[in-house]
């Protein structure tokens, strides 16, 4: 069910059928402590679902009672090894533990080892003038450099 519905009937319910059927949720929060250790799970972080999301597809959510911090994608068996990538709440991209060849999420990460192989910046880059900047603009960029300096600070 999504998570946000508008209108007076009921809220549409979708259905995965898994084939094959996927690893245990158990199985999974395992992988996903192995995998991605330096964001999950200490403090009060912890794996709160493990949910299909289409037939091969699952995604987890790792956070605190209060924020939800993170999301683990992953596609197929856990014993398959298949993609697995660690996003943002929002949905940024982090890292992969692997990347199939020729995935989307392999060719976000190739981009950006050839954008980091660039020259490097010894200035920040210049943002122009604030003030014309929408205020959803400007939420964009706090959010934005947040989530960085988060990143760099766990790093």
């Amino acid at each position: 069910m999504p998570a946000r519905h508008r209108g007076g009937g009921l809220a549409p319910l979708t259905v995965h059928r898994l084939d094959p059927t996927w690893s245990s949720p158990k199985a999974i929060i395992a992988l996903i402590k192995a995998e991605y250790r330096d964001v999950c799970c200490y403090n009060d972080d912890r794996v709160f679902e493990v949910v299909p999301t289409g037939g091969t597809t699952w995604t987890a959510t790792i956070g605190s009672e209060q924020d939800i911090r993170y999301r683990v994608e992953g596609r197929g068996q856990v014993a398959g090894r298949e993609a697995t990538c660690l996003k943002s709440a929002d949905g940024t991209l982090i890292k992969c533990a692997f990347a199939a060849p020729g995935s989307p999420e392999e060719q976000e990460l190739e981009r950006r080892k050839e954008q980091a192989k660039g020259k490097p910046r010894s200035d920040p880059p210049d943002l122009g003038d604030l003030t014309a900047y929408t205020p959803e603009q400007l939420a964009e960029l706090n959010r934005r450099i947040s989530e960085e300096v988060n990143r760099r600070l766990k790093g």
